[in-house]
């Protein structure tokens, strides 16, 4: 076997891998009120696939969806507040014909804005660190911050994934898993970029979960 041949079959591999774990997070998401602790699984599983090459679907994403389900029901209960906080603020403006409009909408573009890439980390801080809850959102909100520019460039992604899915929608068989692999990918270059220069010492008392199966 050559070196096309063993590369070929190592993204087959991976993208079959990906349409698996896609399935079982869409599965998962049925319930609705479990797509966070779903979502949190399948950062888990390609976290583990980056940093330790175990390639397994089935038995890693269904162990991390019941060891982080009661925190990440947690942080999506209060997620889904502050999205229809959010909602229910753009749609009253949207109603609102006074100059108080644009007075309000500033303030309010940045919060969303903050909102938005905090999320962007959320799921790959739950996945990597042992922190509670307060913790992963107050971390993934400093990272969001002082990483502006791998901000920008995961909202980016995001954007595009939803984009493509709205003229594409076949690829919802596997575009989430891809969204979660590329999101992980950056943040882990985040993650490695503090451990560095030591700017994780307020994470120096966090275990890194490594979860060896």
């Amino acid at each position: 076997m050559n070196i096309l041949d063993t590369r070929f079959y190592a993204v087959v591999d991976r993208l079959s891998n990906l349409f698996i774990l896609n399935i079982f997070w869409i599965l998962s998401c049925l319930p609705i009120v479990t797509i966070v602790p779903a979502t949190t699984a399948m950062f888990s599983v390609v976290r583990q696939w980056q940093l330790h090459q175990d390639t397994s679907v089935v038995r890693n994403y269904f162990r991390y969806f019941r060891e982080n389900f009661k925190q990440s029901f947690l942080i999506g209960l209060i997620w889904t507040v502050i999205s229809v906080i959010l909602y229910l603020n753009y749609f009253y403006l949207n109603q609102d014909q006074t100059g108080a409009r644009f007075i309000i909408l500033i303030p309010l573009l940045l919060i969303s804005l903050l909102f938005t890439g905090t999320s962007a980390y959320l799921f790959s801080v739950i996945s990597h660190y042992e922190m509670t809850w307060k913790r992963a959102i107050t971390s993934s909100f400093f990272m969001a911050i002082a990483n502006f520019p791998i901000t920008l460039i995961m909202m980016g992604v995001f954007i595009l994934l939803v984009a493509v899915l709205m003229y594409q929608p076949v690829f919802t068989l596997i575009l989430f898993s891809i969204g979660a692999y590329v999101n992980f990918f950056l943040c882990n270059r985040v993650f490695r970029k503090m451990e560095l220069s030591g700017a994780s010492d307020h994470l120096s008392h966090v275990s890194k979960k490594y979860l060896p199966l």
